[in-house]
């Protein structure tokens, strides 16, 4: 092999080793470095004519510096009091590709809480429903709904999980 072949090959394998070490930055960045916020990263569930697994659990934090009021424009709902603080983004994005003639959202969360959801048809609000965290359950619309899971102490991050089943 020649010297130009030599050199050639090593080259390739450097840009290879280069390449590598790019993708791997950039991953270790976005996980590393991501937002420790759970506001930030508004989480979306896409569920097509039923819950799997029944029930699915997807975890978060709840809270913010907004009412709901600020957010949602609505003070109290037919299934609850808008109440508490929540972040400007929502926590979930739950997108329905199918009517459920019955589906139910609950919070578990050691912390009281709050659920306020918007989408096709209104608002929907839920406080205390279950001891002292949310519920809200019934039929539901194909489309898109917006979920703030909220606390009662302003600025807090408290950890919590949202049920859904069907």
């Amino acid at each position: 092999m020649n010297l130009i072949a030599i050199a050639q090959k090593s080259i390739k394998r450097l840009m290879l080793v280069g390449t590598v070490s790019t993708v791997l930055t950039g991953v270790l960045t976005s996980v590393f470095l991501a937002p420790s916020n759970a506001q930030s990263a508004t989480k979306t569930i896409t569920l097509g004519d039923r819950v799997e697994p029944n029930p699915l659990a997807v975890v978060g934090q709840a809270g913010g510096d907004a009412t709901p009021v600020e957010i949602v424009a609505t003070e109290n709902t037919a299934t609850g009091s808008c109440n508490g603080f929540i972040s400007e983004q929502p926590n979930h994005i739950l997108v329905l590709d199918s009517f459920f003639e019955f589906l139910k959202l609950e919070v578990s969360s050691p912390s009281d809480t709050t659920m306020i959801v918007q989408g096709p048809g209104g608002v929907w609000c839920n406080d205390d429903s279950n001891d002292a965290n949310p519920a809200i359950g019934g039929q539901w619309q194909p489309g898109k709904y917006n979920i703030w899971v909220g606390s009662y102490q302003e600025n807090t991050k408290d950890n919590y999980q949202l049920s859904i089943s069907d």
